[in-house]
This record gives structure tokens, sequence and C-alpha cells, in this order.
């Protein structure tokens, strides 16, 4: 008999030797799914949607992952990093979602005011 002691939960469980590579596979399985979704429940409390360039620096201060309307303009970005350049780093894109939200006609970028092409994930890298 063997015991397994999960390092995400802290449950115990006593696996017979002659079910252990079917039971270990099982648990293995059940370990990655429950770490996958508490590292996305973790992610998607971190972010924040904003519209506005106050709710950006708001945002960034408080260490937020930032889905915001972009206008998709590289001047743009070298922009926003050039103000918010600071003791933490700059702000940049971080990446842009495939599923993109809904973007209202008449939507403008956060930062330069233009129309906005997109959504875009905007943060610090630490």
């Amino acid at each position: 008999q063997v015991r397994i002691v999960r390092r995400d939960n802290g449950t115990k469980v006593d696996i017979p030797s002659t079910d252990l590579v079917e039971q270990v596979r099982v648990l293995l399985d059940g370990f990655q799914a429950n770490l996958l979704e508490t590292a996305k429940a973790k992610r998607d409390a971190c972010i924040v949607i904003i519209s506005t360039w106050d709710e950006f620096i708001a945002a960034l201060n408080d260490k937020k992952l930032i889905l915001a309307p972009w206008c998709d303009e590289e001047e743009v970005e070298k922009d926003v990093k050039a103000r918010t350049k600071g003791e933490l780093g700059a702000a940049k894109t971080l990446c842009t979602p495939f599923d993109q939200p809904d973007l209202p006609s008449g939507t403008v970028c956060f930062a330069s005011g233009k129309p906005a092409q997109k959504w875009s994930f905007w943060g610090r890298s630490y």
C-alpha cells in the first residue's frame, strides 16, 4: 500500500500497490486540472477593463492586468511606455486576445483618443 498526499490541497489517499499506476494517473490528471483552474481564477481576478488614461494609471499602480481599447499604433505604444516609465518599469502591450470582446462603434483608444481597433492586454513585466 502507498500513501499519496496532494500538495495542492493536502488530501491523503492510500492506494493498494496493485492499482498504483492507474490511480496515480487519475490523481495527476485531477491535480493538473485543479492547478489550471486555480491559475485561471487568479488571473481573471487580476484583469481590469478600462477605457481612460486615468483608469489605466490606477490599474497599473495596482499591478493589474489591463484590458484596454487600443488604436493598434506602434507610436502610441511607445508613448505609453515613455509616459509610464518609472521605478517598476514601463507599461507595454502584453498580448491581444484571440477572442475579442465586443468593441462598440465609437470606442476610442485609452491613450490617444483615436478610434480603437481592438482590445489588448497591457501591463508591466516584473
